[in-house]
């Protein structure tokens, strides 16, 4: 049951936490994660500016419950299980995530079974070719985790920074993926 986050004007707004895989500053990964967390507030993180070491398959955290690589990963791991709603974003690089967010997903394996009906929430930037490969393993992380999807995901098309002011289509399914978190976050906490 969700409690952590709050009411506003007699709607739950989820404690949200919003992850970025890309490695440019004012990216268009970050603009559409932004537009999210215009809806529904939560800290943001960009991963690339993490020193962040790869998961080693030692599957010690199997019996430890926690990761044994201690870097600068480690608290934001601790904070995944503190929200409601986990919201993704990455840029496509040949038709899949980030190398960065790929990181990240392969050493939450340390949280099985913690992360289970949070809410999910993807973002993904390209020109066009491979945003549904990268949105799928984004799908896949949640429901590996046995995260609640919150939709199919957003995917933007752009290039240059800047570029995704452009794409209305994209800036209006961002803003409904926060509608969306809201919506679920609701249901959850009545549950």
């Amino acid at each position: 049951m969700m409690k952590d986050g709050h009411e506003v004007k007699g709607c739950f707004i989820p404690k949200a936490l919003y992850i970025s895989g890309s490695p440019r500053r004012g990216s268009n990964t970050d603009a559409l994660l932004e537009r999210v967390q215009a809806v529904v507030p939560g800290e943001f993180i960009k991963l690339p500016d993490l020193a962040i070491e790869p998961c080693r398959a030692c599957w010690t955290c199997q019996t430890r419950e926690q990761c044994v690589i201690e870097d600068e990963l480690t608290p934001i791991l601790a904070r995944l299980v503190e929200v409601d709603a986990l919201v993704l974003g990455s840029p496509v690089y040949f038709n899949n995530v980030s190398s960065a967010m790929k990181a990240f997903i392969d050493r939450t394996w340390s949280l099985r079974g913690r992360l289970r009906n949070k809410i999910g929430g993807a973002v993904v930037v390209g020109r066009r070719d491979g945003a549904e490969s990268a949105l799928t393993a984004l799908q896949a992380f949640f429901l590996k985790h046995e995260m609640i999807p919150a939709n199919r995901g957003v995917s933007g098309v752009a290039f240059e920074v800047g570029d995704m002011v452009k794409d209305r289509p994209a800036l209006d399914a961002a803003e409904a993926l926060g509608e969306r978190l809201i919506e679920l976050g609701a249901l959850l906490q009545h549950r």
